[in-house]
This record gives C-alpha cells, structure tokens and sequence, in this order.
C-alpha cells in the first residue's frame, strides 16, 4: 500500500473488525425493519387484536370466523417475530464465522484517499480511482459511514478512522460531491 498522498482533501485508514461488521450487520437489519418489516408485523398484531377483542361481541358463526382471523393473524405475526429472531442470531454467527475464517485478509489495511475531482481505495490487492457518481447510497450509522457504490460494492468505515480532516466535513463532502443525501441509522 502506497503511502498517504499528501494533496488529499480527507484520508481514511481502516481496518476491518469483527466489530465493524457485526455493526455493519445491526445496521442493516435495522433499516430493513425500519422500512417494512416492523410495519407489516405491527399490521398483523394489530388486526390479532381486533380480531380477538370484537369477537367478543358477536356469538356464532361470526365469533368464529374472527377467532379464526385474528388466530391466525397472531400465528404469522409470532412466526415473522420469530423469524426475524432467528435471521439475526443465525447471522451473527456466520459473520463471526466467516471473520475467524478470513481474518488475515480483515485486518489488511486499507486507506481511502478523497480529492475534489475523485476518490481513490487503496489496499494491498486494490487500487481504484473512481467518480463520485458512483456512489449510489450513503449511510451513517451511529459512527460509521457506508457507501454503496454502482456494482454493488459496500465501503465502510468509522468516523474515528478518518485521518486527514474532519469526519463531519467528510460526510459532508461526500454528500455535496455524489449529490447523494446521507441517510441515517441508529444502531446500538
């Protein structure tokens, strides 16, 4: 890895940690129930409850029918809560799997170089020089920055990594140079 240029208007050098991914994992699973998944769960709970509290009100077939709805409505919204659980436990485990099994290949550094016109990430198996175009989503979650670029490719990294410069000055000149709003994530 070449050295820090020196004309860089912000530097970053990071390392990947079991930490840095697992946070990067709660981040994600937060968003994702954040946009959908906690809607459509409180949608089926609440109709369970509807369901189970007006039955009350009606005898016969009707009661019936809404025991059954809002029994059923509960079992799914059990089964997705459940689900969810299982999701997060079982990757947990793969991440801290997969980063005991790669972890020379982690800890390599990496440093990411930000100009005026470019950016660049510079590792031991990588150099790239790319526009700012390319970043299609940016990210804040609680400390650390990610970036999604065209290509599907998912840079990270924390704010205290950031070396040359301020980290909120970069978030900010990130913003500015890829015209890309940064979302952010409360992830504990």
């Amino acid at each position: 890895m070449e050295l820090a240029r020196e004309d860089a208007l912000f530097m970053v050098r990071c390392r990947v940690t079991e930490e840095k991914l697992l946070r990067l994992e709660r981040g994600t699973r937060v968003l994702g129930f954040q946009n959908g998944a906690k809607k459509v769960l409180s949608i089926f709970g609440v109709i369970a409850l509807i369901c189970l509290v007006v039955k009350g009100l009606f005898e016969g077939m009707v009661a019936l029918i809404l025991s059954a709805i809002g029994g059923a409505m509960l079992l799914i919204f059990v089964a997705g809560t459940y689900a969810i659980a299982k999701g997060w436990a079982g990757t947990k485990r793969d991440i801290k799997k997969k980063y005991n099994e790669n972890k020379a290949e982690y800890q390599r550094e990496k440093e990411f170089h930000f100009f005026e016109d470019h950016y660049e990430v510079v590792g031991e198996f990588e150099h790239s020089r790319l526009e700012y175009n390319n970043i299609g989503r940016m990210l804040d979650m609680s400390g650390m920055i990610v970036f999604l670029e065209k290509g599907d490719v998912v840079r990270f990294f924390m704010k205290d990594d950031v070396k040359k410069g301020n980290a909120t000055e970069l978030a900010g000149f990130l913003e500015r140079m890829s015209e890309t709003k940064m979302e952010y994530v409360s992830v504990k």
